[in-house]
């Protein structure tokens, strides 16, 4: 299940957007082909990312593109994940937060009850989805427990039994920092 574990996190990887580069997405390495064409987007074709930028040489323009592209997909898995987690979550009678989408330096979510708000790490759309529902369900869970105590921890655990072995694979394979 956890494979080989990356030793350089995501966030401190200098890419330079070349045909042949490995990039991650939902926890699989992807070989990067990129396409000057008039059209810009970015699909995914078997174990390949497709880039189409109308410069391949820059290396901005490039990274801005698989950017948004992430972003893009990141939304609708985010979004999804959020969706799963209010349904286990039944029980407490959460709502439907507001969510943002950030890249985040040092943690894979926050939430903020005040603001009845979760930011979600941009990064996390490169670990498998496992990972990305369980970070949504424990910053679900921050809207009744704000606290990393007992109580936070009894409620992730009934509604997800596996979740250490999630937070372990995220930890270990998937660092940020």
């Amino acid at each position: 299940m956890f494979g080989n574990l990356d030793t350089t996190p995501e966030l401190l990887k200098q890419y330079e957007f070349k045909t042949g580069e490995k990039h991650k997405y939902l926890g699989d390495y992807y070989s990067l082909t990129v396409n000057e064409t008039p059209e810009t987007g970015v699909s995914i074709a078997q174990n390949r990312i497709i880039l189409n930028v109308n410069d391949s040489r820059s290396l901005k323009h490039k990274e801005f593109v698989l950017d948004m592209w992430y972003r893009e997909q990141a939304r609708d898995i985010f979004v999804d994940a959020l969706a799963q987690a209010i349904v286990k979550a039944a029980p407490y009678n959460l709502n439907v937060p507001d969510l943002k989408i950030y890249r985040l330096d040092s943690r894979w979510g926050a939430c903020s009850p005040k603001y009845k708000r979760i930011i979600l790490n941009l990064e996390l759309i490169k670990t498998p989805k496992e990972c990305i529902e369980y970070i949504a369900l424990h910053e679900m869970l921050h809207f009744t427990y704000p606290n990393h105590n007992l109580s936070f921890y009894g409620a992730l655990g009934n509604l997800m039994s596996d979740w250490k072995e999630r937070e372990d694979l995220l930890n270990r394979k998937y660092r940020l920092t």
